[in-house]
């Protein structure tokens, strides 16, 4: 039988000389990796995936219409405040300052014309904002009535409370989301009213709002239908949107003023959005089609000329509409910009 202090030894020396072993082993360098030895490489992404950095700039006085449903994308402003809400992004559009570079002065007026029974068109001026709306109902019995006060007041409301609904794909600049955001919101209360109330099925509305940010001197201007806005510059007036009917999309004869587009019609609807740099001096035209439809307009814009009181313009523009037949509602808003930089001695 084998000495017992024999194996304690010969099992010490096999243990010692394993813990040799292994500290020589983890204490090697490891070896460098050979240049010609090929790197796995992140996978190329797909040509069919979607890309999200198109990249809007809005130099000084330009324009660039924006839709609710293009990618875009802006860089962020270090100089704009650090505000936005979740699916928005800042303007990429001049640095916002912490004085007005322009004024705005609005006036409207709205009259049933000389046909319907119910006036269905709705408007608001929030001077608080600089936001002005107008709507222009339709829908059985008093329902367009409903409809354009449903889109007007929850625009309004959203505003007023800052409450602008969830984030909404894809981001735009902060102050065009907030607009986009505030309409989606009317579509939708305006489905639920119709959902919860027969006799309002089926009603919906136009609109078209416009939203002016006096420290970097933009306006945003959102529309869905018919209703337009036009701006006078230069004693030029030019109409900034394009109605949503039939006969743009190409459709001639008794179809062609059908709407292809309104709020509170369908679940999913698209703003068209865009943004301008109002200079001092220009006018904006916003208005329901009771006055596009019985006004030119070369008329339009000679009245604008000779009437510089944004009171009187309205009147006559209302006036003008009676007179050319009057067939449907006149709702018209006139905003006047100004320099809001004190005139030099």
């Amino acid at each position: 039988m084998p000495d017992p202090q024999l194996l304690y030894i010969v099992t010490a020396v096999v243990v010692l000389g394993l813990v040799a072993w292994v500290i020589v082993v983890l204490a090697r360098p490891e070896k460098p990796e050979s240049k010609d030895e090929p790197r796995a490489l992140p996978p190329e992404p797909s040509a069919d995936a979607p890309k999200l950095d198109v990249k809007i700039h809005l130099p000084d006085r330009q324009k660039q219409r924006l839709h609710s449903h293009a990618e875009i994308h802006d860089e962020p402003n270090a100089a704009a405040p650090q505000s936005s809400l979740p699916g928005e992004q800042e303007e990429d559009d001049g640095p916002t300052g912490p004085n007005a570079l322009i004024l705005v002065t609005a006036v409207g007026l709205t009259d049933p014309g000389l046909k319907r029974k119910h006036n269905e068109d709705a408007y608001a001026i929030l001077e608080d904002h600089q936001l002005f709306v107008i709507a222009d109902g339709m829908g059985r019995h008093a329902a367009g009535e409903v409809a354009s006060r449903l889109c007007v007041d929850a625009i309004s409301e959203a505003f007023r409370t800052a409450s602008f609904g969830p984030p909404r794909e894809p981001p735009l600049p902060r102050r065009a989301a907030r607009l986009r955001g505030a309409t989606l919101l009317a579509n939708e209360r305006i489905l639920a009213a119709a959902a919860e109330n027969d006799a309002y099925s089926g009603m919906g509305t136009t609109v078209v709002s416009a939203y002016f940010s006096a420290n970097n001197q933009r306006v945003y201007i959102a529309h869905v239908g018919d209703s337009r806005c036009y701006r006078l510059r230069a004693r030029k007036l030019t109409q900034l949107t394009r109605d949503h009917t039939l006969g743009a999309a190409g459709i001639q004869g008794k179809s062609a003023a059908v709407l292809s587009r309104a709020i509170g019609v369908e679940p999913a609807v698209e703003v068209d959005v865009q943004v301008e740099s109002p200079l001092p001096g220009d006018v904006y035209l916003l208005c329901s089609d009771g006055l596009s439809r019985m006004v030119a307009a070369e008329e339009i814009e000679a009245t604008l000329l000779s009437t510089p009181d944004l009171d009187v313009a309205t009147k006559t523009l209302t006036d003008l509409a009676n007179r050319g037949g009057g067939r449907d509602n006149i709702t018209v808003i006139l905003v006047r910009v100004d320099d809001a930089k004190p005139s030099s001695p």
